[in-house]
């Protein structure tokens, strides 16, 4: 792994650009997901699943906003949030999240925040669940 300063957020990627991940479900299926986006986490945070909070990372770094996916279980209950970090707007996040997953399942709700505002609160809470409802 390696980090990288997103605009003053210290990013550690887990799954670079090109890289493969699979598992096997719970069901006994295999799965696998190929990362066209540098994807991991925002160090020192918390999200609410008690890990540090994931994201992904686009190439349009001046983005005014942060788009924070509330993924879903495979029952449709919540599972976690993932950060988008670096897209243009709504759409080129949502586009960027699903291109990792075989089905349309796992999106839910999509909040937007300023960026300024997301790192402020992830330098002063560090806890997602803090900020988003």
């Amino acid at each position: 792994m390696h980090r990288i300063n997103f605009r003053g957020l210290n990013i550690r990627i887990e799954q670079k650009v090109g890289s493969v991940r699979e598992g096997v479900n719970k069901k006994g299926e295999p799965w696998k997901v190929r990362f066209y986006y540098p994807y991991g986490f925002i160090c020192d945070t918390m999200g609410k699943d008690g890990d540090e909070i994931d994201c992904f990372i686009g190439d349009y770094w001046e983005s005014e906003n942060v788009y924070i996916i509330h993924q879903l279980r495979p029952d449709g209950l919540y599972d976690e949030d993932k950060v988008m970090l670096g897209f243009r707007d709504l759409s080129s996040a949502r586009d960027a999240y699903l291109a990792h997953y075989s089905t349309q399942d796992f999106i839910g709700k999509i909040t937007a925040m300023p960026f300024y505002e997301f790192k402020e609160k992830m330098k002063t809470v560090g806890r997602i669940g803090a900020m988003v409802k």
